[in-house]
């Protein structure tokens, strides 16, 4: 995936490098500012740097360390510090600015062999998102709102709407919090409109993304197109699907049925990521025998053994209709 444009992985390394360079803007202001309202406290930044830059040309020319150094750095640090807090600047207003400390703003850690930053990824898996199918909103588990669900037993259950979809709930974040060691691989969300899959589906990709974890949110109707593409035209999109570590696909059933592409796409699709030990998560309006019957039976099948997926079926009402 990282050597395809899908994730636009310059585009998104450009964005990071405007950031470095307005961040480095920002430190010079900074910089400028306390030069011009506190001269005593530039003198001191010159000391220290002088300090620096004399202890290079000394190692340079093969002359010894000051044993010292450690601690007049520290002194002087000390007192810039407080100066700027006399003033009412925070102790660190002339460190330089990131947005990731990590990286500093480069995209990628490590000295000898280069790798990506989660910040960069992060990125990519957004643009990603918004390109091929599913815009993350802003749903999340901590901002879960149980009010919406009914209080009265579910038909067929001894427990409400509101206490089974809590434990699905908990269930989803349990799956989140335990990757990439959580069996089965495959989670499967079943049930009729309204009830909160979506929702789900969504919370669980946002709080992946938090934890730096690599998952793609994708419409079912997006993946058809994909397919599409891939098949008839020869595009490409179909690997970035079939090797994202987290495919989130959102609403299967609701796509239209493509006689000998739709099928065989989505077989090929969940076969060779369960083949590859990848993860799909998968919200649909379609129970067992639904999939069955519009999927076929070796697609139904992989989506409903127990040791390579969770089915989980959320009954109840819509809450947008209460229906």
């Amino acid at each position: 995936i990282r050597d395809r444009d899908v994730t636009g992985v310059q585009t998104c390394a450009l964005l990071l490098e405007e950031r470095r360079l307005r961040n480095e803007r920002e430190s010079e202001r900074r910089r400028r500012e306390i030069q011009e309202s506190a001269p005593e406290l530039n003198e001191l930044i010159n000391s220290r740097e002088e300090l620096i830059f004399g202890s290079i040309r000394g190692i340079l020319s093969g002359q010894s360390v000051e044993e010292n150094l450690p601690e007049q750095m520290e002194g002087i640090s000390g007192r810039i510090r407080e100066g700027l807090r006399e003033r009412g600047y925070p102790e660190n207003y002339l460190e330089p600015v990131y947005d990731c400390a990590i990286c500093r703003d480069t995209g990628y850690t490590g000295e000898t062999v280069k790798t990506m930053c989660s910040c960069l990824e992060a990125l990519c898996r957004k643009k990603m998102s918004r390109a091929i199918g599913l815009d993350m909103g802003g749903e999340s588990f901590e901002t879960y709102d149980e009010s919406l669900f009914s209080t009265e037993p579910l038909e067929g259950y001894s427990i409400s709407q509101r206490e089974m979809n809590a434990l699905i709930r908990d269930n989803c974040m349990q799956w989140v919090d335990k990757w990439p060691r959580q069996q089965p691989r495959d989670l499967v969300l079943s049930g009729p409109s309204g009830v909160g899959k979506t929702w789900m589906l969504r919370a669980m990709a946002n709080r992946l993304t938090l934890r730096g974890c690599e998952a793609l949110p994708i419409t079912a109707f997006r993946f058809l197109e994909i397919a599409r593409k891939s098949y008839f035209e020869g595009e490409d999109g179909m690997e970035a699907l079939l090797g994202v570590p987290i495919l989130m696909l959102d609403d299967l059933g609701s796509e239209p049925l493509m006689k000998n592409l739709t099928i065989e796409m989505l077989f090929q699709l969940i076969n060779t990521r369960q083949t590859r030990n990848l993860a799909t998560v998968i919200s649909t309006n379609l129970n067992e025998s639904e999939l069955k019957d519009r999927y076929s039976e070796r697609i139904a099948s992989r989506l409903t053994d127990r040791r390579s997926c969770s089915f989980i079926r959320m009954p109840g009402k819509d809450v947008r209709t209460g229906r």
